[in-house]
């Protein structure tokens, strides 16, 4: 083998080592708090409770759906659809939102039980 191939193919070799072995360097909790574990869970999950009972942030229903709505009607305006075209990319995206409204009630329900567990 030539010295130039058998180089390349060293580089290639210790390349590869170091992205494998990156992930787990990084792995570890270099910041210091390491018995903040559970202590930590419980404060994020009181605080979503509450946003989710204001309704802020993710929570806000109306400003999430005039967001999304924006988004799908810049995207439309991309796409210079027609209004055949324009009624049924409509279509698809009420489809859409009902089947997300459906998952998200799901989802709040189960929110719900957890945040009148953390009450308790």
């Amino acid at each position: 083998m030539s010295k130039r191939k058998s180089s390349i193919i060293a580089a290639g070799i210790l390349a590869s080592a170091l992205f494998t072995a990156s992930p787990a360097l990084m792995a570890g909790n270099s910041s210091g708090n390491h018995g903040d574990g559970q202590r930590g869970n419980q404060r994020d999950m009181a605080e979503m409770c509450d946003n989710m009972r204001e309704g802020k942030g993710p929570f806000n229903k109306a400003e999430r759906q005039e967001e999304m709505a924006e988004r799908r009607e810049a995207m439309a305006e991309r796409l210079k659809l027609n209004d055949e075209q324009r009624g049924i990319w409509n279509e698809m995206h009420e489809e859409k939102r009902e089947q997300h409204d459906k998952r998200m009630e799901n989802m709040q329900e189960k929110m719900k039980k957890r945040c009148d567990q953390l009450k308790k």
